[in-house]
């Protein structure tokens, strides 16, 4: 957290609001008026595409940015409405190769955050850790649909392998990742209550068909994209941070015993499917 010099809490709010008002709105055009929203995703994919080929200089942290921006936006929440708006049967014919390439994806994101720098914190080195006990839960889970993990009901995408406990400490482990020096941004601030928030959204407006928690994929999808394209292109300037009034150490006191415990819940999960596996779910 960072104190108020140098930080207006005035626009603070303001940010917040917005982003929430927009991942609204994205909310709505997912639900109601896809086609839409697949014409703004690759438009903006469009327009960072020309802006990245036209700008002679870039740096190793730009590119990496533009590379994440583009696998969120086209290759990430564009696969899925595209994929949407095929015919139911050629949903049916596909949906195998989409699951194996929604699979890839998801568990290549989560791995990859094994070597997101730890700042040289405890939490930071503990967070590899949980990474890996929750990717090895997810892959329990996913094995469970035999990886068949994928499917779309009235245009909703939805992903069965995620039970709500691996979103709850999903949701713990990814605060305590935010909190590391490598994150210095408040950008992210709302990521995990929209997500939350945004997958009971999903879940009512598609009149409860599915388990809650099927819905969290779809969710945090569009979330995150939102999040990084409004982070690309803000509405309003970025405020500026003050110097943190709390040190890493104190963070490390606060995040680590969250850690451990979703560490206990994930081991605890893996054990019980291990030795009882289930068989698919209908």
């Amino acid at each position: 957290m960072y104190s108020q010099q140098g930080m207006d809490p005035t626009l603070l709010v303001w940010n917040c609001a917005i982003t929430i008002l927009v991942v609204a709105f994205v909310c709505y055009l997912a639900s109601f008026r896809q086609t839409i929203l697949l014409l703004l995703v690759m438009a903006f994919a469009l327009l960072a595409g020309i802006q990245f080929i036209f700008d002679p200089h870039h740096n190793l942290i730009e590119i990496l940015s533009f590379i994440k921006f583009m696998l969120l936006l086209p290759f990430g929440l564009g696969a899925v409405l595209t994929f949407a708006s095929f015919s139911e049967n050629k949903q049916q014919r596909f949906l195998l190769w989409f699951s194996r390439y929604i699979n890839f994806a998801v568990v290549a994101n989560i791995f990859a955050m094994v070597f997101a720098p730890g700042g040289d914190t405890y939490r930071g080195y503990l967070s590899r850790v949980v990474c890996l006990v929750l990717l090895v839960w997810l892959l329990q889970e996913m094995e469970k649909e035999r990886f068949q993990t994928t499917q779309f009901d009235r245009g909703y995408f939805i992903f069965r392998s995620s039970p709500l406990q691996w979103i709850y400490c999903h949701a713990a482990y990814r605060i305590a990742l935010l909190s590391l020096p490598t994150f210095d941004s408040l950008q992210y601030l709302l990521l995990e209550p929209l997500s939350l928030v945004v997958m009971f959204v999903l879940y009512r407006l598609h009149k409860k068909r599915f388990a809650l928690h099927y819905y969290f994929g779809f969710a945090d999808t569009l979330v995150v994209t939102t999040l990084t394209a409004l982070t690309r292109y803000p509405i309003l300037p970025a405020f500026k941070m003050g110097e943190p009034f709390i040190r890493q150490s104190q963070w490390d006191m606060i995040f680590i015993p969250i850690q451990l415990t979703v560490i206990g819940f994930a081991l605890r999960a893996i054990f019980k499917n291990t030795a009882n596996p289930s068989s698919v779910a209908v």
